[in-house]
């Protein structure tokens, strides 16, 4: 093996255990929004107008209230679409569900966007909560009507 090929291939293994290591540090919440959310929602939930609405900073209020948790594990669990207005933008569009992804990964995603990006003190889910979204049967339609009847 010559010098460059080894060198080369010293730094691929320390690359790769770099990466390794840093997705070992990132909370599970946190590299899920990562891997499922951010394309739309954008790095630290900043949103993308006309795609997608700001998680960060926007949602503690409704994270108060029970209704509105309660709304946040049907939408990812069900997505959401239509027409809905967020900091005075109008989004039209469809979030996608998130069934796939177990009830744990969705509610680290959750605590996430409640404690990280919204500053909740605690966890405010849990795989429970999931369960219960999963089992109930919820239109977009409805999810809208509960969207504008939460304060804001």
């Amino acid at each position: 093996m010559t010098p460059r090929a080894l060198s080369f291939g010293v730094l691929l293994a320390l690359a790769t255990e770099l990466a390794a290591a840093s997705d070992a540090t990132v909370p599970q919440g946190l590299a899920t929004f990562n891997r499922q959310c951010i394309a739309c929602h954008q790095s630290g939930g900043k949103g993308l107008v006309g795609l997608a609405p700001a998680l960060a900073g926007t949602l503690a209020n409704l994270l108060a209230m029970e209704d509105g948790r309660r709304y946040v594990t049907q939408v990812l669990i069900h997505g959401l679409s239509g027409r809905i207005v967020s900091q005075g933008q109008v989004f039209v569009g469809a979030m996608p569900t998130q069934l796939p992804m177990s009830d744990d990964e969705l509610a680290g995603v959750a605590n996430y966007l409640a404690q990280d990006l919204n500053g909740a003190a605690q966890p405010l889910f849990s795989g429970a909560d999931f369960v219960q979204a999963r089992a109930a049967v919820t239109t977009h339609k409805q999810l809208r009507e509960l969207r504008e009847r939460l304060p804001r």
